[in-house]
């Protein structure tokens, strides 16, 4: 990281057509290597969590209301885990859980 932090990172140019950005890979990864240093150098670094879905390897800055964040996204992470856990719910509850209606028991 540090050895590609100071090199040159890529030069944005607007065109007739939008933001262009020419970069070789070497400059790409300054770009990242630049912004990783600032990151875990920075006031964001408490902020830093690992997404809670077991499958996804994702780190993400948690800028939520609370800190309460768990996933990197909603999709996919976030609703991965959500359905799993619904299905769980309704196979723990069973089909004695309801009644004719369809509702459960009061």
């Amino acid at each position: 990281m540090n050895e590609y932090a100071p090199k040159p990172t890529p030069v944005p140019r607007l065109t007739p057509a939008g933001l262009q950005v020419d970069a070789t890979v070497e400059q790409g990864l300054a770009h990242v290597a630049r912004d990783a240093v600032l990151t875990l150098s920075g006031p964001d670094l408490p902020l830093l969590k690992e997404c809670g879905n077991p499958e996804c390897s994702q780190v993400f800055v948690d800028r939520s209301r609370g800190a309460r964040r768990e996933w990197c996204a909603m999709d996919p992470c976030g609703n991965k885990i959500k359905a799993a856990a619904y299905r769980a719910r309704k196979r723990a509850n069973g089909p004695l859980a309801a009644g004719r209606s369809g509702r459960p028991f009061a």
